[in-house]
């Protein structure tokens, strides 16, 4: 079975990072946020439907791509967006070395600073955390997790099983990820739509982190 909501205690176990957002009695307020990016044509399908429904949206990009794809950075980042380090060559924490990974971190973040790119924070591909990230990189830096992970990835996850998990789980403060990637689309190109239209109806507002 898929686990799209993070347990409860997870957070409560790693405080240092960040979950889900604050939220107060009058915020309709979620957070869709995209990983792995950008990728031609998938990266624009994904601002196309953001524009659609007046959403917005943070980018957790791959440096690598971003090196590639200099010009889809430009329009995620001139339609509102925002953008956050996911490393330069989508690194696992669990297999490297506490200096490889803090180096790939950086040469990410030599890349923004090349363009001129103010990350929002990081997000470490796959989700896993080691020492060096929870006790020392979210010292400096935000690290963002998540509340809800759409699964777009898994081709073992039927569309609608996904949009019917968005559809109990998402709530104001959530913080939902996608992948903008080619591995994703064909379930991504039916939930986000999907999504967006379900938070148009609830009165829920995608925001930038």
């Amino acid at each position: 079975m898929f686990i799209h909501q993070i347990p409860s205690i997870v957070p409560n176990l790693l405080p240092k990072l960040i979950w889900s957002r604050p939220v107060d009695e009058k915020s309709n307020a979620v957070y869709f946020t995209f990983d792995d990016g950008p990728t031609p044509e998938i990266t624009n399908f994904v601002l196309d439907c953001l524009t659609q429904f007046e959403a917005k949206a943070t980018f957790f990009c791959i440096g690598k791509n971003v090196v590639n794809n200099p010009e889809i950075v430009k329009s995620i980042l001139t339609d509102g967006h925002q953008v956050g380090n996911h490393t330069m060559n989508h690194a696992n924490a669990w297999k490297y070395s506490k200096e490889d990974y803090w180096q790939n971190y950086l040469d990410c973040e030599e890349v923004f600073r090349k363009m001129e790119i103010k990350s929002v924070g990081f997000r470490p591909p796959y989700g896993r955390v080691n020492s060096f990230i929870y006790r020392e990189m979210s010292l400096d830096t935000p690290i963002f997790m998540w509340s809800f992970l759409t699964g777009d990835y898994n081709q073992d996850l039927s569309t609608q099983a996904i949009i019917k998990a968005g559809i109990r789980h998402i709530k104001p403060g959530s913080i939902v990820v996608f992948h903008d990637s080619v591995k994703a689309f064909p379930r991504l190109k039916v939930v986000l739509p999907a999504l967006l239209e379900y938070c148009l109806q609830q009165n829920l507002k995608p925001e930038i982190l």
